[in-house]
């Protein structure tokens, strides 16, 4: 029986998996190595980067559905445990999230994501023009600097001879509104007495601290990079990633700070929000490296949705493991892997190739579905510890004999276009026997989808829901993630 996706997640979140270590989101990246050549660094650098990139983009979009979204799901199976926060202060509310885990080389890894414009009061904030006087190494300091604290007269004064001493006569300033949420972020952060996020984060000196957002949580973001630095905290262990985020500063206040921070601002060929105010007001600059992603138009120019950016991250970060493998740094995820001892053999018979049936043109959508298959199979993949992919028109039962297998699990991914819209249905297609061909269970999730609803949230939760009904199944699985945490090992060089 088809189930059509349209809630659920209660179901999702409660058969949540832990995946190996392994999966399409690791708890770390490349580690490095003295022995590596200065090219074999660069590769890994760039592989890490587009790891970074598209993690950062899923607990950006985690940040606006805390509660109940398929993103905090999804994280949740991979090992982070984000936590939602909420503080207001007048007329002035902020969103976010947090989480601790750790990098493949038991680093310890800090996550802050702000949530970007959800409701019209975002939006207000977003479109205030005003700047205030950017300084201070304290809270206090740059909210009197400011002006929302009294006084800040003697404080301003300091301001101008480190902007004199940068060679500018101008003081550096940034955007009213997104101060106010980066300071009201930075009061919880940092004044709270139950709160120690940051202050168990400072006390690890092995640990890093990754800022993130979509818009106006991405500029919060980069405000709250800088203010953290004000604050004495090492900037060689602070990382900012942002998403069609504005300019949130002067000319000044860039060539101050800019260098310092180290920033990556994610924008697309089809988003105008990163260049509205310096476009409309030309007293904003931008800073940092710009990684830009080329979307094709959908159904109009103001492409600044979140959903964009993270379908074009999944596709950026198998074109950097494409490449990574091509140079012999690391392994993809194998068709046949053993790491559990103990435990059965599951043959996985993927049927077809990634199917699409065509109601009209669907050129955009056979290449989604590329990437869209990778990464569900690689889902499965990570479920089981031990495993063999058979393709058609390869026999899965003269697999089974081959590998002793104890299960055949067939799956068919396909999707169902519609001529009169950019719509269209991902399908996952399962059936469960054991080894004599009894069956087991069996059944098909789908779920409507399109550029802008986000064809990789589609896959997660047809993914999810699928993989809910193997747990009820083999029970066992559940107990095995969090022992078998092992990963494609890494090629020596």
């Amino acid at each position: 029986m088809k189930r059509i996706i349209l809630a659920g997640m209660l179901l999702i979140m409660f058969f949540s998996v832990y995946l190996p270590a392994s999966a399409e989101i690791p708890q770390g990246s490349l580690m490095f190595s003295p022995e590596d050549t200065k090219e074999i660094r660069q590769r890994k650098m760039e592989y890490n980067k587009a790891y970074s990139i598209l993690f950062s983009t899923i607990a950006s979009s985690a940040a606006y559905a805390p509660e109940n979204g398929i993103e905090m799901a999804y994280l949740h199976g991979h090992g982070w445990d984000f936590t939602p926060h909420r503080i207001t202060d007048g007329k002035t509310t902020v969103h976010f999230i947090t989480a601790k885990g750790c990098t493949a080389a038991g680093r310890p890894m800090y996550v802050i994501s702000f949530r970007g414009s959800a409701e019209k009061k975002d939006w207000a904030a977003d479109f205030v023009t005003g700047q205030v006087v950017y300084g201070g190494n304290t809270l206090e300091e740059t909210e009197r600097i400011a002006g929302t604290r009294p006084g800040g007269t003697k404080d301003r004064e300091m301001v101008k001879v480190t902007a004199k001493k940068a060679g500018t006569t101008t003081l550096p300033k940034v955007h009213k509104g997104f101060n106010s949420y980066a300071d009201l972020s930075l009061r919880m952060l940092l004044d709270s007495v139950s709160y120690e996020f940051l202050q168990q984060y400072r006390g690890e000196k092995d640990a890093r601290l990754l800022l993130t957002g979509h818009s106006l949580g991405g500029a919060v973001a980069t405000i709250v990079g800088q203010r953290l630095i004000d604050f004495g905290f090492d900037p060689d262990r602070i990382q900012v990633i942002t998403f069609g985020a504005p300019a949130v500063g002067n000319k000044a206040f860039k060539q101050i700070y800019g260098n310092r921070l180290d920033l990556i601002r994610v924008t697309n060929t089809q988003d105008p929000v990163p260049l509205v105010l310096q476009a409309v007001l030309r007293n904003y600059k931008q800073f940092g490296e710009e990684v830009r992603f080329r979307i094709p138009k959908t159904f109009n120019n103001m492409n600044h949705f979140l959903h964009l950016y993270l379908d074009s991250g999944l596709k950026n970060y198998y074109s950097a493991v494409d490449n990574a493998v091509a140079e012999g740094i690391m392994q993809d995820w194998p068709d046949m892997r053993y790491s559990a001892k103990g435990r059965p053999v599951i043959v996985l018979h993927v049927e077809g190739n990634g199917t699409v049936k065509k109601d009209g043109g669907a050129s955009d959508i056979e290449t989604s579905m590329e990437l869209l298959e990778r990464f569900m199979l690689n889902e499965y993949k990570a479920l089981f510890p031990n495993y063999v992919i058979v393709r058609d028109p390869a026999d899965p039962y003269e697999a089974i004999r081959k590998y002793k297998a104890k299960y055949l699990l067939q799956l068919k991914f396909h999707a169902d276009t519609n001529q009169h819209n950019n719509n269209w249905f991902l399908t996952v297609e399962q059936t469960l026997s054991d080894k004599n061909g009894n069956l087991l269970s069996s059944g098909s999730a789908a779920k409507r989808t399109s550029p802008l609803a986000g064809n990789i949230l589609a896959a997660m939760e047809v993914s999810e829901v699928q993989k809910s009904e193997l747990l009820q199944q083999m029970p066992w699985l559940k107990d095995d993630m969090m022992k078998y945490q092992e990963k494609p090992a890494e090629k020596d060089r």
